[in-house]
């Protein structure tokens, strides 16, 4: 299925763009009628609603509902709250059935899904409406222009509240869409759906890769998998240590007044390091969103280029690679001096992130030290069993690197395809 055009069906294109008619930059090339404005009102079969104001407490069994965050990704039955039967009968006008479009009205504006068909139905909640199709118009179609940057700017243009953005039923319905007539709807939304199909497919095959990760990294570091040597003989047996006997860890250190603009100069190389900067990073820290002045720098905890540093509050437990200069403050410790491969005290630091959790009380901000970091044990293997298991775990993070980027890749290629293919 191809979409292009020649060079003289561009410049004609181009030539009836720039007289106001409605057509798309890249286009099937049997198509060649102009397209035209669409409330969404006018596209659907039901009107535009949304669903149960008060859901009540989750019933094991009752009719599943969707809020605006189940719809951040494809929408799962599994992950979905109950509502009672009682409170589903009087929203039987909100349901939703596979192939109704779900939009957020709320929070995250404008982000949609369709409803699989492993849903058979559900309904909504006040944050949520229906959009669904008829059949003279392509759903796949509707849903993908709800993504172009025309359509968002109309919803954002309408969309009201100062720190939590809505948009109401009433200016929904009469978000403009332009649309052609339905074969070249049902050509471009057949080809698009092959692209999503192509990126959920790289998805699911990362998610597997990172399962696969976990569950080696539980074998690896419990010794139920050990490597041998070059010999095909066994590694001595393993030690256990503390993390201060194989590294002099150090806790960060805030200059004040922190708020001061003097503190904070952007021409210069140290990055200052934030939890947000570390939340953002995967494997290493590529760059920070401040900086400090030499006077800052004195009055911090500077740590060397290539240094292992890990956050013990807010985001706790999370260990990341620098790969410039940088200083930390007292919500970090650096690692430093160390007596194992630092591979592999990566790795093992990034198992157990979830377990210093176990150090505060349910509910509230759990804050570590470094002296708490340090008296947490770890496996210790030779070193030369270290490296290996270091390098076999680098060499799965870069095969999920490898299919991330891939599909980073097909996600900008989609956008240009919207930027392209819609009016």
């Amino acid at each position: 299925m191809s979409t292009t055009t020649t060079h003289i069906e561009t410049e004609k294109r181009s030539a009836e763009r720039s007289r106001g008619k409605l057509i798309p930059e890249l286009r099937f090339k049997e198509f060649e009628k102009e397209w035209n404005y669409f409330k969404l009102e006018d596209v659907v079969m039901k009107k535009i609603s949304y669903g149960i104001v008060q859901a009540g407490e989750h019933i094991e069994g009752g009719m599943p509902y969707i809020k605006s965050k189940d719809i951040n990704g494809p929408i799962k039955l599994d992950t979905l709250e109950r509502t009672s039967d009682e409170i589903a009968k009087k929203y039987i006008r909100s349901e939703v059935t596979p192939g109704d479009i779900i939009f957020s009205l709320r929070g995250n504006i404008g982000i949609s899904q369709i409803l699989p068909e492993s849903i058979k139905v559900a309904n909504l909640t006040q944050g949520t409406a229906r959009i669904s199709v008829s059949n003279n118009y392509a759903n796949y179609f509707v849903y993908q222009s709800l993504y172009t940057l025309p359509v968002i700017k109309r919803i954002l243009c309408v969309s009201k509240g100062s720190t939590f953005q809505e948009i109401s039923l009433a200016d929904l319905r009469n978000v403009k869409i332009v649309s052609p007539a339905l074969p070249e709807q049902q050509k471009i939304a057949s080809f698009l759906s092959e692209v999503d199909e192509k990126i959920q497919q790289l998805t699911k095959k990362k998610e597997l890769l990172e399962q696969y990760k976990k569950g080696v990294m539980q074998q690896l570091f419990s010794g139920q998998v050990r490597f041998k040597d070059e010999n095909g003989n066994p590694y001595p047996d393993w030690e256990e240590k503390l993390l201060d006997d194989v590294a002099n860890i150090k806790r960060g250190a805030s200059p004040r007044p922190i708020s001061d603009p003097k503190w904070f100069d952007t021409d210069s190389e140290i990055g200052w390091v934030r939890i947000s900067d570390v939340t953002k990073s995967n494997k290493y820290l590529e760059k920070t969103t401040q900086y400090l002045t030499a006077e800052g720098v004195a009055k911090s905890r500077l740590v060397a280029t290539g240094s292992m540093i890990m956050s013990i509050c807010a985001t706790i437990g999370k260990p990341i690679y620098t790969k410039f200069e940088v200083c930390i403050h007292d919500g970090f410790v650096v690692f430093e001096n160390l007596q194992a491969d630092k591979e592999f005290l990566y790795y093992y630091l990034d198992k157990i992130q979830l377990q210093w959790y176990r150090y505060g009380q349910p509910g509230s901000q759990v804050n570590l030290n470094s002296t708490i970091v340090g008296n947490e044990t770890m496996p210790y293997p030779c070193i030369e069993e270290q490296q290996k298991i270091a390098t076999y775990l680098s060499s799965i993070d870069s095969k999920i690197e490898a299919v991330y980027n891939q599909i980073t890749q097909t996600q900008t290629f989609k956008k240009g395809l919207l930027q392209q293919m819609f009016v």
